[in-house]
């Protein structure tokens, strides 16, 4: 988990990395169109439209970094953290359109024929290309770990995708100088149907993301333990987390003794919801439904079951309808 960051820090730190890896795709386009161009390889060219596609994605990541900082209002009650996963699937279709391209142009010209042997140009265009990418990618995904970003992390494996087309266009390159023109155009499919597997990949973890999929096992252990560390919590019969952005929400359900009063169990909810958010800076939003300590699973308050995280791992515990999630046990003068 990462350390405690705030929105505008977030997209500060997201933003100057996008911006330098925009213009350092700039640059490299250029060099390999030209480099394409003048050796007369087709893979080359293929790679230099696939860094082109990366100045695509890097600009919806920052416009998602700039959208996600926005605080909750009316109409987005929970902030607008999710806008960084439509980013991240955004990039994934990116690069499943780019590698479908790059795929169709090099099988039409193995059905045409008529190859060349590419110039050395080519050859040195890849070798900067693989070097260059990988520095960017290491960078950008040393980024997305630290301010915890599906969308950054989804431009990361980008130039990840990137420096493997370089290594196929290297190897097709070399094939070809070597006597074996055929390996251009076989170079640039191979490093097709690896940008397509790619961009299936991280379409389908921002899938994930979106559909309120499960937050990470540490997120989770670390809401059992501060659970555990407030005083007057006797279980837990009920815990999820979902991943929104760098954010997360936690849902609870928590037993405590019967004999309180409302106002005694609102503040052990409170004081649950303290613990949770201290020890998990990413987590902004916390429900917690104070049930009897008595409550069983087969009680009419639980409809269901779901797997959650356990320590010792995944039990099935009683899950609520959506209706009992959202009443929280509060005194009357606060609700006021």
């Amino acid at each position: 988990m990462r350390t405690e960051n705030s929105s505008e820090d977030r997209f500060k730190i997201g933003a100057r990395v996008s911006w330098g890896n925009m213009i350092a795709n700039l640059g490299l386009v250029a060099f390999k169109l030209i480099a394409g161009i003048v050796g007369k390889s087709s893979a080359m060219v293929a790679d230099a439209a696939h860094s082109a596609s990366d100045l695509l994605a890097t600009a919806v990541v920052i416009m998602s970094l700039r959208v996600s900082k926005r605080p909750a209002d009316v109409d987005h009650p929970y902030g607008h953290g999710k806008a960084e996963p439509v980013a991240a699937k955004i990039v994934g279709l990116i690069l499943i359109i780019a590698g479908c391209a790059i795929g169709s142009n090099s099988a039409r010209k193995i059905a045409v024929g008529g190859y060349t042997e590419p110039g050395r140009i080519a050859l040195v265009a890849a070798v900067v290309s693989i070097v260059v990418k990988e520095a960017m990618y290491r960078i950008t995904a040393a980024t997305a770990e630290a301010i915890e970003s599906s969308a950054v992390m989804a431009e990361a494996l980008h130039h990840r995708s990137d420096a493997y087309s370089s290594v196929g266009t290297f190897i097709g390159i070399l094939g070809a100088r070597l006597g074996v023109p055929v390996l251009d155009p076989i170079a640039g499919i191979v490093v097709a149907a690896l940008i397509v597997k790619m961009g299936f990949e991280i379409t389908r973890k921002s899938s994930d993301e979106l559909m309120d999929a499960q937050a990470d096992p540490d997120t989770l252990r670390a809401v059992q333990e501060a659970i555990d560390s407030v005083e007057g919590v006797s279980d837990v019969h009920y815990m999820a987390a979902r991943r929104y952005g760098g954010y997360a929400h936690v849902d609870l359900r928590i037993g405590v003794d019967p004999s309180l009063s409302v106002v005694e169990g609102h503040n052990i909810a409170v004081a649950a919801e303290k613990a949770i958010k201290g020890v998990c800076p990413h987590v902004i939003g916390v429900m917690v439904h104070v049930d009897p300590e008595s409550v069983h699973e087969d009680d009419p308050i639980g409809h269901g079951y779901a797997d959650v995280f356990q320590p010792e791992g995944p039990q099935r515990i009683a899950q609520p309808n959506a209706a009992e999630m959202t009443s929280v046990v509060e005194p009357s003068h606060i609700r006021e």
